[in-house]
């Protein structure tokens, strides 16, 4: 068996995206038998501990760990780094000299520059974790592997939508939208579009709410703002901030917030993966999302709504802004009773994204990982 070190990455206790999938992947990788560390940039400063059994290392000077990262592999005798971030945000002077592979999102329509420079100049073996990610990566000239993200489908599973919803103070009587996004830059969220698409709706629908899970106010825009400017702000809950900014919330807690709404919102501009998209639907909960990157293969139950391309000039390639009058047409059709008609297919469709589900298939890619370089 091989000694894995996972990262650089968030730490698993991080309840962020690549938290919860270090969080899901490390244990599992180790029941394998493998011996397994984390290096976690995020999270954790200045010592190293132990999470469960899983030594995890800590971030150093640089934003993304890669002033450590070789020491950390060197300590743990890695025979594989497996990197969980943006692959533009690694050093190949660094990662060339690691045995090294990138469990990366690709969220660009056309490979970004950016990480198609890492993987030309910093080498390691690409592992999409979308197939629209795999697609890209094949058109841009490199040999991708494949595994999805994955969740425990125990945790986020169907629950009395009521009860769930008295839970969180919230009337049973109303149409409940959810939005379970960072708000971390300006852009790829699309918040104007999708806050401004509910306000829309909300108009014609005074009995409907919108969830958001997010930091209002900011760094990237001010949502308070905002939705004052559409005259929404009494339609729209925030989580709890203090909550929000330290991490609190469970995965328990999302998948209650989960349950209490009727339908999930992630039409954004770009998308590496959409975590959100499949915990709603492993909830029962269909989503509208935009058709565009890997959100076009994660609705499995609900709306796609089409858009206009957006040039990132960042990354030399293309996302997607969604139209306005699509989400808020999408929403009508899940007021108008296709949301609950949806439940069940959308819980079938989040089964095959069960962190356990999708166990043999990281035995076999980290076979090939290892085999490749023989």
């Amino acid at each position: 068996m091989s000694r894995i070190l996972i990262g650089p990455t968030n730490a698993p206790f991080v309840p962020s995206g690549y938290g919860q999938q270090v969080a899901q992947l490390a244990p599992r990788l180790a029941s394998l038998g493998h011996n397994v560390a984390i290096a976690a940039f995020c999270g954790l400063s200045g010592t190293r501990i132990e999470w469960n059994g899983i030594r995890v290392y800590p971030g150093g000077m640089n934003t993304c760990g890669n002033d450590v990262l070789a020491g950390h592999a060197k300590d743990w005798k890695a025979d594989l780094v497996l990197t969980l971030m943006d692959a533009w945000g690694l050093q190949p002077e660094v990662i060339r000299t690691l045995p090294v592979a990138h469990w990366m999102p690709v969220d660009c329509t056309r490979l970004s520059v950016r990480d198609a420079h890492i993987l030309r100049e910093g080498r390691g073996t690409p592992v999409a974790m979308s197939q629209f990610g795999r697609q890209e990566l094949g058109r841009a000239g490199f040999t991708p592997l494949y595994v999805p993200h994955g969740i425990d489908t125990k945790v986020f599973a169907p629950a009395d939508k009521g009860a769930a919803r008295d839970r969180l103070g919230i009337p049973r009587d109303v149409f409940v939208a959810g939005i379970n996004a960072s708000n971390a830059d300006r852009d790829r969220k699309a918040w104007p579009e999708q806050l401004a698409a509910f306000a829309v709706f909300h108009a014609s629908h005074p009995d409907s709410l919108l969830l958001a899970h997010t930091s209002p106010a900011g760094p990237g825009l001010d949502l308070t703002a905002l939705v004052q400017v559409l005259g929404i702000q009494d339609a729209v809950r925030w989580s709890d901030s203090h909550k929000y900014a330290t991490g609190a919330y469970t995965p328990a807690d999302m998948a209650l917030w989960c349950n209490a709404c009727d339908a999930g919102l992630q039409a954004t501009r770009a998308e590496g993966f959409g975590l959100p998209l499949i915990e709603f639907q492993a909830c029962g909960v269909p989503v509208i999302t935009t058709d565009a990157s890997a959100m076009t293969e994660l609705c499995g139950a609900g709306w796609l709504v089409d858009g206009e391309p957006y040039w990132n000039d960042g990354h030399l390639a293309w996302w997607c802004t969604p139209h306005v009058g699509g989400i808020t047409a999408a929403l009508e059709r899940a007021y108008d009773g296709g949301a609950a008609a949806l439940a069940g297919k959308a819980r079938a469709f989040a089964l095959a994204y069960d962190a356990d589900a999708l166990l043999p298939q990281w035995e076999t890619v980290l076979d090939e990982i290892m085999a490749g370089w023989e």
